[in-house]
């Protein structure tokens, strides 16, 4: 081993030094206010620059060098892909893909308004065609309610006793409603969308970790098992506005990234 090979380990180190402070959360913020473009490309330089002096070694390095460039390797795979991930996620928002930098689902039918029948043609709350009272109640087998929304007080005209809780003039309580004060109605309620591609920072942690680890193992089928199983577990959310394309574009990013990674550690041990 020569002093190429002792650069790509401190190209290396430093990498992972850098990619695991940018997951403290003062430190992620300040990072999220810099361009998309220089916390995506920087890291990268860097990776192809210890990937070129990796390549130039010439030696074979002792058992302890190996181990160490496995570990550093599959350390910066882990570490370094998410802030450049989702860099590139964010320059991919700024030319113009909606929705991808968070992704939701689409919210649900809004539910009707309360108290409210929908087709009625004689007010709020009375059947379509059913003619309607001076006091602006219906006739009695009508099965309308009158136009003050009580259902209560809509039966106790039917039957024609005064008051608005259905009791008889001059009981306690015959002026005021049994339901208590009508309130007004409230607009019809949206229930906003959910979020959708939960959990991506984490997940995309064991992803890198896994892809790294398999090729450095010499077992490339397992980056196919490990997509698959992704794309099995992310298919649900996938017709959300945005969420196709973050899913493909946070997926290549992170799989070049640690791919990349990989494949310095394995120049490293020849």
């Amino acid at each position: 081993m020569n002093v190429s090979g002792d650069l790509a380990l401190v190209v290396l180190a430093l990498l992972t030094v850098v990619a695991v402070g940018s997951w403290v959360p003062t430190v992620h913020d300040r990072v999220e206010q810099l361009p998309w473009w220089l916390v995506a490309f920087v890291p990268a330089g860097l990776l192809g620059l210890a990937g070129l002096c990796a390549s130039g070694m010439t030696g074979a390095p002792s058992h302890e060098i190996r181990v160490l460039a496995a570990v550093l390797s599959v350390a910066v795979a882990i570490s370094g892909g998410e802030p450049v991930t989702h860099a590139i996620l964010r320059g991919a928002g700024e030319s113009g893909i909606p929705d991808i930098t968070r992704p939701v689902a689409p919210a649900p039918t809004p539910l009707p308004a309360e108290g409210t029948d929908a087709g009625t043609s004689g007010g709020p709350g009375t059947a379509a065609g059913a003619p309607e009272r001076p006091d602006g109640g219906a006739f009695a087998g009508t099965g309308a309610r009158p136009a003050g929304g009580d259902p209560l007080s809509g039966m106790a005209a039917e039957r024609g006793l005064p008051g608005t809780g259905g009791l008889p003039a001059g009981t306690p309580g015959a002026g005021r409603s049994i339901t208590g004060p009508e309130a007004p109605r409230r607009p019809g309620r949206v229930r906003t969308g959910r979020p959708v591609l939960r959990g991506g920072a984490w997940i995309g942690v064991l992803e890198r970790a896994a892809i790294a680890s398999c090729l450095l193992v010499g077992y490339g089928e397992g980056v196919a098992v490990v997509l698959a199983v992704k794309g099995l577990g992310r298919y649900p959310d996938l017709r959300a506005s945005g969420a196709a394309e973050r899913f493909i574009i946070g997926t290549f990013a992170s799989l070049l990234w640690a791919g990349g990674a990989a494949g310095i550690g394995l120049l490293l041990r020849p």
